[in-house]
């Protein structure tokens, strides 16, 4: 790993802080040590595949690890779907704690692996319904579906967030919709 390009953007500083002014200091450190298991389980995908890591940037988005290697689309989908599945392994890790902060910090990698699966890009669920559709349809035409499945993902949520009077659900939601249609904020 030796050259490896690692760049922190504003964005994730900005996230950070309004992790810390929505949840304090247990629930930030609860979102990076699941956001950490997270892309652990990508690394190992990517590891696993022989893809070899060129640097890792901390986005308003989250982690995004750049790699590059010829791989199989089958290979990149196990690359994908390895982030979700160690965020729901290390939940359960968590779950198997009498202690009462693994127990949340298991409930918020739970959480985030389950929106992480959400099929809005860049997310992991993106990417994955990305795949699955261009293997039926043209990439424009992809596109236009993620855009549009997307979008009301992103109001389910902010109705979510609104319902239950959740500032941070609903600001996901608002995320969420800026993400599906703008793609140079990705």
């Amino acid at each position: 790993m030796a050259g490896l390009a690692l760049t922190v953007s504003p964005g994730f500083v900005l996230l950070a802080a309004a992790l810390y002014f929505l949840g304090g200091t247990g629930a930030l450190a609860a979102f990076l040590a699941a956001a950490l298991a997270h892309e652990l389980g990508h690394l190992t995908g990517m590891f696993l595949t022989g893809a070899s890591v060129r640097g890792i940037r901390i986005t308003a988005c989250g982690p995004v690890i750049e790699y590059s290697g010829a791989l199989t689309a089958r290979e990149e989908i196990g690359i994908v779907a390895a982030g979700p599945l160690a965020g729901v392994l290390f939940a359960a890790l968590c779950f198997l704690t009498d202690v009462p902060f693994l127990i949340y910090t298991g409930a918020v990698a739970l959480l985030a692996a389950l929106f992480n699966l959400l099929p809005v890009l860049p997310m992991d669920g993106g990417r994955l319904a990305q795949y699955a559709l261009e293997t039926v349809m043209e990439e424009r035409a992809a596109d236009t579906v993620l855009r549009v499945t997307g979008t009301l993902c992103a109001l389910g949520v902010l109705a979510t967030g609104v319902c239950i009077r959740s500032v941070a659900a609903a600001a996901a939601g608002i995320w969420m919709g800026a993400l599906a249609n703008f793609p140079d904020l990705r």
